[in-house]
């Protein structure tokens, strides 16, 4: 049973890391609905203007999923923990190489406006403090 529950656990790497990139927005857009919704306000004293939680979670999301992403995987394997958070992290590289090359030289894919913006940048940063995170906790256990 042993045996079944480590390759179980392999298999579900990637896709556990991507569900979880995924899943980790829900609570971020209620956070910042609900802190933003009423009163404009962010811990009681950062003033926004109405409804700039939207850009704000707009912006933020690539951020918050690559880092999730790279971690949950992490966390997932059962062996090579770091060396898997390298892999997901050269995954999550290229995906990032292919989709920004295509959106700098075509303005209109599939009927897709993609931009290079700041959401781009933070996803890149997102991925390596991600990185980051997952060595850092992999140096603690050593």
């Amino acid at each position: 049973m042993d045996k079944l529950k480590y390759w179980f656990r392999w298999i579900s790497v990637f896709p556990g890391a991507l569900i979880a990139g995924l899943l980790i927005i829900f609570p971020l857009h209620w956070l910042l609905y609900l802190k933003f919704a009423h009163s404009g306000t962010f811990l009681g004293f950062i003033e926004f203007p109405a409804r700039s939680n939207i850009s704000i979670e707009y912006v933020i999301y690539p951020f918050i999923i690559a880092i999730t992403y790279i971690f949950a995987g992490y966390k997932i394997a059962p062996k090579y923990k770091f060396k898997t958070a390298i892999v997901l992290f050269v995954i999550y590289l290229a995906i990032w190489l292919i989709v920004s090359v295509i959106s700098l030289f075509a303005n209109d894919t599939y009927g897709l406006d993609m931009q290079f913006s700041w959401r781009t940048v933070l996803a890149v940063i997102g991925a390596v403090i991600g990185l980051y995170i997952a060595k850092k906790d992999s140096e603690e256990k050593n």
